[in-house]
């Protein structure tokens, strides 16, 4: 046997299972971190396509001639349906369509209203919601407003 045989040691157990719990420590870290970064990239994706979907929606809107902006059973009433379901990108998303006519208040309101018009122009709101992670309702919107040429002076 050789002499300093005492002083030469393996790995004892509790080195061991130190190691262990230090290693699964920091790969646990690092998988929570993987997860995060996928739900932020997903998360980024699904809030992306929505807004595509709202800004769709509104460019439409105002391609159409003035008269004709509303929803079906609305008013100001019109062909546009008021929701829809798309599917984009293995998302459902419901979009809702809001119009409403709008009396400015720098020509004078109802009544009082300067040229007779109290409908001055309307309001668009485009609204896109969908089911997020873990059931939770998410939504984005879009308002605009579009005024009907040569109606204020």
């Amino acid at each position: 046997m050789h002499r300093n045989a005492r002083y030469v040691r393996g790995v004892g157990l509790l080195e061991m299972v130190v190691g262990v719990a230090l290693l699964t420590t920091i790969f646990v870290g690092l998988f929570g971190l993987l997860q995060l970064g996928t739900r932020l990239a997903t998360d980024s994706k699904t809030r992306t396509s929505a807004l595509a979907l709202a800004q769709e929606r509104v460019e439409y809107i105002r391609s159409l001639p003035y008269n004709s902006i509303g929803t079906v059973g609305g008013n100001p009433s019109g062909s546009l349906a008021t929701t829809e379901t798309i599917t984009l990108n293995n998302t459902t998303y419901t979009r809702t369509t809001y119009i409403v006519y709008i009396d400015d208040p720098k020509d004078g309101s109802g009544a009082a209203d300067s040229n007779g018009k109290p409908n001055d122009y309307k309001r668009i709101k485009v609204t896109v919601s969908w089911t997020g992670p873990r059931g939770i309702i998410r939504d984005t919107y879009i308002i605009t407003d579009i005024t009907p040429l040569g109606i204020e002076t």
